[in-house]
């Protein structure tokens, strides 16, 4: 304990106090003050990139599987399935690139968007639901 002025203070501190007792700063969270006043600051945006480039990526997967489709039945067949080796690239990296959007929140509507249109246009996706529907009939 210390003595300053008649009063007789506990010291929060171990060792010796060379500057004597210094006011800690209180958290925000800890005041009793009531709740915090909004700042002039402007609130940063998320940038929607990653969700852009799942939604384009998905629009190439479209385009890739319609051109390789209606390549494949004018009979060159060697360019329609080119294409769908591509266009089943291409959604793969629609699918990664709408989840990680989703996810991070870095434009979630197109990276939706993205990632459906990534599963749906999908070769690989088209001819197991063809071949089901193909037997319904």
């Amino acid at each position: 304990m210390t003595e300053r002025e008649g009063v007789t203070v506990a010291s929060e501190f171990r060792g010796i106090e060379v500057f004597g007792r210094v006011p800690r700063a209180r958290s925000p969270r800890k005041s009793a003050a009531g709740p915090r006043k909004p700042t002039n600051r402007p609130r940063q945006r998320r940038r929607a990139r990653l969700g852009i480039a799942a939604l384009l990526a998905a629009l190439v997967t479209l385009a890739g599987t319609v051109i390789g489709i209606l390549s494949a039945m004018a009979g060159r067949y060697e360019s329609g399935t080119l294409l769908a080796y591509l266009s089943t690239g291409t959604s793969v990296v629609a699918v990664l690139c709408g989840l990680a959007a989703v996810v991070t929140g870095r434009g979630r509507i197109p990276g939706f968007l993205g990632l459906v249109i990534g599963i749906a246009a999908s070769p690989p996706v088209l001819t197991r639901l063809l071949a089901w529907a193909s037997g319904l009939g």
